[in-house]
């Protein structure tokens, strides 16, 4: 319940911040004590904040098609194509070795890696406070969302469907 404690100061005004508001407090301590989410269910709420990424990840997932790879963040004709596909309403601007995604439907940041020693794999998430994140990691196989509740005990698979 550490997490839950430390959580609730985001948004607080006289407290660190990322941006997001109470309503994702409430997600983040209903998420924590989820029995659903330990069973690998989702709680609704994070399917609404994955929903956020479903234009990302159809352009990622239709680069990986044409290409058998993830568009690669060191290599600008890449970016190029990514920003091309999610179109006007978004911005790709490269931080690092990482990619941050910003939209018009996007409440917060969406970061993005993939590896140049295995272009088959790739990472978007979203930070949901401090610590906590949703992940959607990109394999041969397909795609498979994650939680990471930021407390050191690992991420927890998700059933989610953007």
């Amino acid at each position: 319940m550490a997490l839950t404690r430390q959580a609730t100061h985001v948004g607080v005004r006289g407290h660190r911040s990322t941006g997001i508001g109470g309503a994702a407090v409430f997600l983040l301590g209903a998420v924590v004590a989820s029995p659903a989410l330990a069973a690998g269910g989702a709680d609704p709420r994070l399917a609404e904040v994955a929903q956020e990424a479903r234009q990302t990840i159809a352009v990622i997932d239709w680069f990986y098609v044409q290409h058998r790879a993830c568009p690669q963040p060191s290599r600008p004709a890449e970016l190029e194509s990514l920003q091309r596909g999610l179109g006007d309403g978004f911005t790709v601007d490269r931080e690092g070795q990482f990619v941050a995604i910003r939209g018009i439907s996007m409440t917060s940041v969406w970061l993005y890696y993939a590896s140049p020693a295995h272009p088959e794999k790739c990472t978007l998430w979203r930070k949901l406070g401090w610590d906590p994140a949703l992940i959607w990691r990109r394999h041969p196989g397909g795609g498979q969302w994650r939680f990471s509740p930021g407390d050191g005990s690992g991420e927890q698979p998700l059933k989610l469907n953007p």
